[in-house]
């Protein structure tokens, strides 16, 4: 599925949608926009952060715990030559040191950091217009 981005009449709102589901993202800039929704780099980091939750809920629910307990907090370092994730994994507490370190394991290998530790690239999937 495609994620499409709309910009809005008011600066710099913009309006995102996955099928059916849509959101609203934001940013401030030159003392332009607010804060009516997410900025980019925050939907980022959200996406890894629920990713990474997920993950760590069905982990813990494959080790036969009930009404699992997770929450990871997700920040972005971006510095000039790279960016670094860094990210706070809360895991149940009824867990023992062998099944957290099981669930730590499996959120390390969740599927969205996977994805950010593959090389990235950025290609038009449609070519601009040409000009006149």
């Amino acid at each position: 599925m495609t994620v499409t981005a709309t910009v809005l009449d008011e600066p710099y709102q913009t309006r995102f949608t996955a099928g059916a589901r849509a959101g609203l993202a934001d940013t401030h800039e030159g003392g332009v926009g607010e804060a009516a929704g997410m900025r980019p780099h925050e939907l980022l980091e959200a996406a890894l952060a629920t990713c990474m939750a997920m993950t760590a809920r069905m982990a813990t629910e494959a080790l036969g715990l009930a009404d699992p307990r997770a929450s990871v907090g997700v920040r972005l370092e971006r510095c000039p030559t790279s960016t670094i994730i860094r990210y706070r994994l809360t895991v149940d507490p009824r867990l023992d040191d062998a099944q957290r370190a099981a669930v730590v394991a499996r959120v390390e290998r969740s599927p969205v950091i996977g994805t950010l530790r593959l090389p990235v690239t950025a290609d038009p999937a449609i070519a601009p217009p040409a000009s006149a």
